[in-house]
């Protein structure tokens, strides 16, 4: 992922001693990570990062419509 987009989301968390049950957490970068760091690209962009933009939106409609993970907020990797 850092190779195409030039950065990844953070690991999921551990679970703590009191959670009961293990966080579910998806495959891959999660909708909401790839809204805050990509959702408007930049007025003043130069050509590679529109070009990173452009390719992080074709990923998340692929994604989101054809290959979606199981929990529906996220995208494989």
């Amino acid at each position: 992922m850092h190779a195409l987009i030039g950065m990844v989301p953070p690991e999921p968390r551990e679970p703590e001693a009191e959670d009961q049950k293990k966080e579910r957490v998806a495959a891959g970068a999660p909708f909401s990570w790839i809204a805050w760091n990509f959702g408007t690209c930049p007025r003043e962009g130069n050509e590679d990062e529109v070009k990173t933009y452009a390719r992080v939106y074709m990923w998340y409609v692929i994604s989101r419509t054809m290959f979606a993970d199981g929990t529906g907020d996220g995208v494989l990797d």
